[in-house]
């Protein structure tokens, strides 16, 4: 699932770092907010469907489509 979302990604110009280590949920989110990822897309137990965790820094997480994230970071680029 990773993969087919970062391909979503890329053919929308959005560049995303996949973060298949070994390490906990709460050591690679650390890891994430540390180097200063805007968003984080969750991949996990909470991942139903077409629907996956996301993450914008300073809000809570929604369960949103990949179609309806890619859009959401568009604008925000768009703003920027």
């Amino acid at each position: 699932k990773a993969n087919k979302f970062n391909s979503e990604l890329e053919k929308n110009n959005i560049d995303a770092i996949i973060d298949d280590t070994d390490e906990n949920f709460s050591s690679k989110v650390k890891k994430m907010n540390l180097i200063g990822a805007p968003y984080q897309i969750i991949i996990g137990k909470q991942t139903e469907g077409e629907l996956i965790e996301f993450k914008e820094v300073g809000k809570e997480t929604q369960k949103l489509k990949i179609a309806q994230i890619i859009e959401i970071i568009k604008k925000q680029k768009e703003k920027n």
